[in-house]
């Protein structure tokens, strides 16, 4: 049987307009192909753009994902490098449905590059002409004018995904709990909108721990780990106004900074701790939604 093409809904919107050929050419020496197409093949290419400034740069990919039906997540910065992950939705009916995948975007102000990969999923295919063109389609856009800037600030004006999300701990579970009972459990939407967004989070930090257990984490601590999970008190409200009656609660994970490792330690069961997180991994079930974040402390 003949594989599908999932690429041929996408170029005619990448394509409309005219692409600037120097910049095209360079995406396309870039551009690298590797991996077993059975498996999901893997694609990177990237752009060598001026005086490139990260913040614009991921503003106006995010711009046009939102354009073209693609869903852009948070974008997160670490001295000169940003990064943005973009999701190409789930296609097609229940019968004929094919699986979405993440596009990761990252521009670096050192070298000036902006940098685009992705991997199918198994079973999907594209030929290397064809997802050549989807991705210089969308880097070829990019520019570090008056129109790009304009372009980026009204990405981030509508999505605020270059912004850090205030919320409590409780109140971050019981949206995500909610998510899960409100409608038909939908993993990958769930998945996509969660991942890699950044939060400011506030709460009870729950701590407990046999002997054996508290025994164990001193060991791996002398041993040489640097690092330890938190977890937040996100007991979420039940009945009208919160999560339905018996609903599993979500849970919120924190993999401490080992910069901070003594502040960690030093935190105590039930202590009020104000946490930055950027979310890594996301794992929703049929009743709930547990959010796996790497978190510091804002101040030293």
């Amino acid at each position: 049987m003949r594989k599908k093409n999932y690429w041929g809904f996408i170029l005619p919107l990448i394509a409309c307009a005219a692409q600037p050929v120097l910049a095209q050419g360079s995406c396309e020496a870039n551009f690298k192909v590797s991996g077993d197409p059975r498996n999901g093949a893997s694609y990177v290419t990237f752009v060598t753009i001026p005086n490139l400034d990260p913040h614009s740069a991921l503003g106006q990919v995010e711009k046009i994902a939102l354009d073209n039906n693609l869903a852009p997540g948070a974008e997160n910065y670490e001295g000169d490098e940003g990064t943005l992950t973009v999701v190409r939705k789930a296609q097609g009916s229940l019968l004929h449905a094919s699986k979405g995948f993440p596009i990761l975007f990252k521009a670096n102000k050192a070298d000036n590059r902006l940098i685009m990969a992705l991997q199918l999923n198994q079973g999907q295919t594209s030929t290397a002409e064809n997802m050549q063109s989807f991705m210089c389609g969308i880097l070829t856009h990019v520019t570090m004018d008056s129109a790009g800037a304009a372009a980026a600030a009204a990405a981030h004006a509508q999505t605020h995904s270059d912004e850090i999300t205030n919320i409590t701990a409780t109140e971050l579970a019981q949206k995500l709990t909610r998510r899960a009972w409100g409608r038909a459990l939908k993993p990958d939407d769930i998945v996509n909108e969660y991942m890699g967004r950044v939060y400011r989070i506030d709460g009870q930090v729950s701590i407990t721990m046999t002997p054996a257990e508290a025994i164990s984490r001193a060991q791996s601590i002398q041993n040489g780990t640097n690092s330890i999970d938190i977890m937040y008190n996100s007991k979420a409200k039940t009945g009208l106004l919160g999560s339905p009656a018996g609903a599993q609660t979500a849970s919120i994970t924190c993999h401490s900074d080992p910069k901070q490792l003594n502040r960690f330690l030093a935190l105590r069961n039930g202590d009020y701790a104000t946490l930055i997180g950027k979310v890594v991994q996301v794992v929703p079930n049929q009743y709930a939604t547990n959010l796996y974040l790497e978190c510091h402390f804002e101040k030293e």
